[in-house]
């Protein structure tokens, strides 16, 4: 069941249209968002809207140049301060969606994936959909967990490669909510037929049989190392034009009057100042006569033509530029990751290089400049296989499937008792995601990363232990030397019975051990080794779980500590006519207390040690133990 659509600009009567709304954090770049609107207006009849985190930008001026409704919202998430300012920023969406009453809602890119998602699931939309722009933030320790944790609010998901399909299912996610559909580009405005090749060459003054090679890709920022980045991409540019770089000498030995041409500008500051990092990198690899950075260029198709190989050297990448290169029939080199896989299959449309490899890349760029006909060949067969599955009118095709597919199951939506219920439990959501985000991703990880580990809290238990018992030491011998001594009573020893003790004979007197206690302290700290491997291998809960049973076990056993035998009480009585040896009384402050099951406790103890070290020492090995052994009974010797 579908709203009825509004009187106004852009809306349509076209039998079986929906009003359907794609939100992107951006306000530039972002062109197949426009072109998926436009055609999905143009092509069947669909009222749409775009929201963005913006009014200015060139995005904007596009989608107002071709009289597509923009509104504007707060996406923005990136630090953890944004965390107390989620909640109203999904509010203040979902009340944007709950006004519009659209029945599809669309997002794109990871920021407005996850407030988007939240909003629309709380605000009732009938369909909520989000497209997949990459497998990044799938890679990534952090937006990957996020987006686990929240895309059952989705109907459907949309990922656009056949890896972040994969990695959606390792996550659990259920096939038939997985819809692969590719970002494809306008394929009429990438025809070998309608362009002229650009003359590269004669720009530079180079032979008209020069080698070119060329990249065309932004110079992105280099990555921090943190877990919002994959680890293959830490530290690094996205696009990996340094490898290219440093794939130069190797073609350069085998084709001497080879060229590469980056095209592309800095991707804000932080891409300028990686451009310039890679101009200096050429230069110090003397390779200035052989490498030249073009800027931005508007004429990519032109540009493409016009190379010899076409090269995309990502490290984590949707499809990057694969679709237009081969699209123009450009051969085309790329690595070995994430959707580029899809589009270049090695050997038929292309050459796959293993990523973050320069001398491998280089070999596959060298395999196409040998054989020319192989490599016109490559391109040929690209250039069939993107037009039949990587298209914007195959994109948009898809798209509109989808959309009248789940609208037909789906309900009327915006319903307000359901949206109130959500909005109870998404407060729950939102301080699980707050909750773990804070505390395990900012305080518990970054101090294991700094080298700090649960266990170290044993230390100070220890110590605690050994400053507690020598102050009771000392508390006892204070008492007792304080204490005032007690004086015989007055008596005649005349009328005084004795009592003679019996003589007791030892034979032999047990001969004490004094390096007992060394022995059980060495025999403790190597079953601790032991214990310590174990405990990594099992994980930690066994030890608190086997702790607390049998601290419940001694509490229960343990027996009251102010009962006294009937006997001990008897044995100090007056009876008439008896004749006694009066005892010397002792008085102490506060004697120490003897716990009956620190034997008991100590065994346990060593049990559970000897459990953790069996498994420590079948992961270690057993011969460890035996020199161990060996040198302290070496030690016990001297």
């Amino acid at each position: 069941m579908t709203t009825p659509l509004h009187d106004r600009a852009g809306a349509t009567d076209a039998p079986g249209a929906l009003r359907v709304c794609h939100i992107v954090a951006t306000t530039e770049g972002a062109v197949w968002v426009f072109e998926q609107l436009r055609d999905l207006r143009d092509r069947f009849g669909h009222d749409v809207t775009v929201i963005l985190n913006g009014r200015k930008g060139k995005l904007v001026d596009r989608f107002e140049a071709a009289g597509i409704r923009v509104l504007d919202s707060d996406f923005e998430f990136l630090n953890s301060a944004d965390l107390l300012a989620l909640p109203k920023k999904i509010w203040a969406l979902a009340r944007i969606l709950r006004r519009e009453r659209f029945d599809v809602v669309q997002t794109h890119l990871f920021h407005s994936m996850v407030i988007g998602r939240l909003a629309a699931w709380l605000a009732d939309v009938p369909v909520r959909l989000a497209m997949i722009a990459g497998p990044f933030h799938l890679e990534a320790y952090t937006p990957r967990w996020i987006d686990g944790s929240t895309q059952w609010m989705e109907t459907a998901l949309i990922p656009s490669c056949e890896f972040s399909r994969t990695l959606y299912r390792s996550m659990g996610v259920a096939d038939r909510r997985l819809h692969v559909i590719y970002y494809g580009p306008d394929d009429s405005k990438f025809d070998p037929a309608g362009h002229v090749a650009a003359d590269l060459r004669g720009d530079y003054g180079w032979p008209a049989d020069t080698p070119l090679i060329g990249m065309v890709a932004y110079f992105y920022p280099e990555l921090g190392v943190n877990r919002w980045t994959p680890p293959v991409a830490q530290g690094r540019s996205i696009k990996s034009q340094a490898e290219l770089i440093q794939a130069m000498p190797a073609i350069l030995a085998q084709h001497p009057n080879a060229k590469l041409l980056l095209i592309g500008s800095g991707w804000e500051e932080g891409g300028r100042a990686y451009l310039a990092k890679m101009e200096a990198l050429v230069a110090s690899l003397g390779l200035g006569n052989s490498i030249k950075f073009t800027g931005f260029r508007t004429d990519i198709p032109a540009v493409l033509k016009g190379l010899d190989v076409a090269v995309q050297a990502s490290v984590s990448e949707n499809l990057g530029g694969t679709i237009e290169g081969l699209l123009m029939e450009c051969p085309m080199v790329a690595t070995r990751c994430g959707g580029l896989v899809d589009s270049v299959i090695d050997g038929r449309t292309g050459v796959l290089v293993t990523p973050s490899d320069p001398a491998d890349l280089a070999r596959g760029i060298v395999t196409l400049l040998r054989d020319r006909d192989t490599a016109r060949q490559l391109g040929g067969n690209g250039r069939q296989l993107m037009l039949e599955k990587f298209t914007l009118r195959r994109t948009v095709d898809a798209l509109d499937a989808l959309y009248r597919s789940r609208a037909a199951k789906a309900g009327a939506g915006y319903w307000l008792p359901r949206s109130a219920w959500r909005a109870f439990a998404g407060c729950f959501v939102c301080a699980y995601l707050a909750g773990r985000y804070w505390f395990v991703d900012l305080r518990l990880l970054p101090a294991l990363d700094a080298g700090w580990r649960p266990w170290h809290l044993s230390r100070l238990r220890v110590l605690a232990a050994r400053l507690k018992y020598t102050l009771r030491r000392f508390a006892t011998a204070q008492a007792e030397t304080a204490a005032p001594a007690a004086h015989d009573v007055p008596h005649n020893e005349q009328f005084t019975s004795v009592a003679v003790a019996p003589r007791v004979v030892v034979a032999d007197p047990p001969k004490a051990d004094p390096f007992a206690g060394l022995k059980t302290a060495a025999r403790m700290r190597l079953y601790r080794f032991y214990a310590f491997v174990g405990r990594l291998k099992l994980g930690w809960g066994l030890r608190q779980r086997a702790s607390d049973m049998m601290k419940g076990t001694l509490r229960r056993l343990a027996p009251p500590w102010n009962s006294a035998s009937p006997d001990a009480q008897d044995a100090l009585g007056n009876a008439p006519f008896r004749t006694m040896a009066t005892p010397r009384r002792i008085v102490m402050a506060h004697p120490p207390k003897v716990d009956p099951f620190a034997g008991l406790k100590t065994a346990a103890r060593m049990r559970l040690y000897r459990f953790y070290a069996f498994v420590g020492r079948r992961k270690l090995g057993w011969g460890l133990r035996r020199r161990a052994k060996d040198m302290v009974r070496r030690t016990l010797r001297l």
